[in-house]
This record gives C-alpha cells, structure tokens and sequence, in this order.
C-alpha cells in the first residue's frame, strides 16, 4: 500500500468524520491543525466543551484492537498539541479528547476517549 493510497484514504475518513460530526451539531474549528511535529486531525466545539478528535482509518483489518489504533504516545502527543492549541488561543474552558474510526467502511465514534478504554 502507497503512501499515495494510505494519504487519500485519511482525507477520505478525514472528510466522512467532519460530516458526522456536524451532523452531531459539532462546529468545526480546524482541521489538520499543527504545532511543530504534533497535529490534532479535527478541532471542533460540541457546545461548551473544545472537542480534539484524531481519526484514524483502516480498510482491510480482520482483528483490530482500538489500544492497537491510538498508542499512549500518539495520546500523549494528542495531549501536548490540545495544550498548545489552548495556549495559543487563550482558551480556558472544558476539553475532550474524542477517537473516530473508520475500520472496513464501519464508524466507531468514541467520545471522551482517554478515559474509555
């Protein structure tokens, strides 16, 4: 599989999970939003609470386990943007970290997902 092909299926997921969240009346904020080496995939505002959602998408996967999808590293650098994020626009308030997966064309939405699995 080519970087070319893993590139347009992430903005294809990308692009499905910023539907599904506006459908969940999200407001999207940013997409694709960088700090040095760190990304946040999505930031979006789900009412009072800054959502930092990473998404992840997978086509051909017989067994996978979410812990195999998102390592504590990726959180932790999950983390450090989201801190970033919040130091450069002065923000304040409540935070989540939600997951979205895409595995063989299925979505699995996990919200608030450092503390679900």
């Amino acid at each position: 599989m080519g970087k070319t092909y893993r590139k347009t299926l992430g903005d294809k997921g990308e692009e499905m999970a910023v539907l599904f969240l506006k459908k969940l009346g999200y407001e999207i904020i940013e997409l694709n939003w960088r700090y040095k080496k760190l990304e946040v995939d999505i930031i979006a505002l789900d009412q009072q609470d800054l959502v930092f959602v990473e998404v992840k998408v997978r086509s051909n996967a017989s067994h996978v386990l979410i812990s195999d999808l998102i390592s504590e590293h990726q959180q932790e650098n999950l983390a450090r943007a989201a801190e970033s994020y919040m130091m450069e626009k002065g923000y304040e308030g409540q935070i989540r970290f939600d997951f979205l997966f895409y595995i063989n064309n299925k979505l699995h939405y996990m919200k608030d997902a450092f503390w679900n699995y």
